[in-house]
């Protein structure tokens, strides 16, 4: 978004929100909402579809021409996510507390972490669920600990064992008193390719420790931090997301006589991640001013992405993939024909008991028929 007047109700909410860490785009944000042509309906919509109500809020609640509903409606979101949040920062301190007297470390990811550290307040970053990063040796371990808390995992794997080889998260639900999900991370992107691709060692080498939910906890580092959220933004939801481009846009601005810029842009060539990085720093430096040096992004666009990066970036970012071109994809990205085989029969061949939880089968007679079943299916959304 450049400096000219918001024509749509999406650049009006991404100028409010640029005002939040640039100073400069406040007058510009006070002619824009005195417009009488602005659909407010439309942006209110907008703010909640994107999870950015609370920071439209903020950043609406000195002018006196915003209509008195429309703020009112902004100040309600604002206060439903700050109950919501500090509920989830109190189940979160029993987990990190629970997992510390388990010996088990945990790193705090993305809106859990980033609430409490780089936005102004807790109610700013809306949250849905908690993210931890564990070691994957450490699953057994944590699962069983998880579970004297009342999470449990709500679905069979393919296979035993094959959600630590070949993904990368696992969902935990608490069903008693307040319904939390927990996701557990070991890697930090759901594609094959990532979790080879990746060192973890050096996302846990370079953490950072922060008071989070009251607790002493672990989160990545700066570096390590935009490395993740460009990846998850662009890899994971095409880099559409209002919310996840203003984490970036947030972590810079708090962080950027922190971050070595040098050493991120050399783990993004060596993760892979150069695509990624580059679509979004560009983004949020260019449409909401956020303080990347000019520099870097001159490096970034001379960059180049290594063969393998550019095929697997095309392949997870193209469009309404389908369940079969999904499979391919990953089959594609293993880097060995062996893992390529075990993980086609893996999903060609789930066990009996993922098979009736999957399709919700009633008699397990009827079982050996939904194999048939499952591979039509997949073809059908590949055409």
């Amino acid at each position: 978004m450049t400096g000219q007047r918001p024509s749509t109700p999406h650049e009006l909410v991404c100028l409010a929100l640029r005002t939040l860490c640039d100073a400069d785009a406040a007058c510009a944000l006070a002619v824009a909402v005195g417009d009488p042509g602005v659909d407010w309906k439309a942006v209110c919509r907008l703010a909640d579809a994107e999870r950015v109500a609370p920071l439209l809020s903020r950043a609406l609640r000195p002018l006196p021409t915003v209509p008195a509903e429309v703020a009112r409606r902004l100040r309600d979101a604002h206060h439903r996510a700050a109950a919501s949040n500090l509920l989830l920062r109190r189940e979160l301190t029993g987990v990190l507390q629970a997992l510390d007297g388990a010996g088990i470390p945990a790193l705090v990811l993305k809106g859990a972490a980033l609430a409490e550290t780089v936005y102004p307040n807790i109610a700013l970053r809306p949250m849905q669920d908690l993210d931890l990063l564990l070691w994957q040796r450490d699953l057994p371990r944590a699962l069983a600990t998880l579970a004297g808390l009342g999470f449990a995992a709500d679905r069979v794997e393919a296979r035993t064992g094959t959600g630590a080889a070949y993904e990368n998260e696992w969902h935990l639900h608490k069903q008693r008193g307040r319904k939390t999900t927990i996701e557990i991370h070991w890697s930090l992107f759901d594609s094959p390719h990532y979790q080879s691709a990746l060192a973890m060692d050096w996302f846990w080498d370079t953490a950072d420790t922060a008071m989070i939910a009251d607790t002493p906890a672990r989160m990545l580092g700066p570096e390590a931090q935009l490395l993740h959220l460009c990846g998850h933004l662009r890899l994971h939801h095409r880099g559409d997301e209002l919310l996840w481009l203003y984490d970036v846009a947030q972590v810079i601005a708090a962080w950027h006589a922190r971050i070595d810029w040098r050493s991120l842009l050399e783990q993004a060539r060596r993760f892979d991640l150069v695509l990624s990085l580059r679509d979004v720093l560009g983004r949020v430096a260019v449409d909401w001013h956020a303080p990347v040096p000019d520099a870097v992004l001159h490096q970034l666009r001379a960059l180049q992405p290594s063969r393998r990066e550019a095929r697997v970036f095309a392949w997870l970012t193209q469009p309404d993939r389908s369940v079969a071109q999904r499979l391919l994809v990953d089959l594609a990205s293993l880097q060995s024909w062996p893992r390529r085989l075990a993980f086609a029969m893996i999903n060609l061949f789930p066990s009996a008991d993922y098979m009736r939880q999957r399709y919700r089968i009633r008699h397990p007679v009827l079982t050996p028929f939904y194999y048939p079943y499952r591979w039509l299916r997949a073809l059908r959304g590949a055409r």
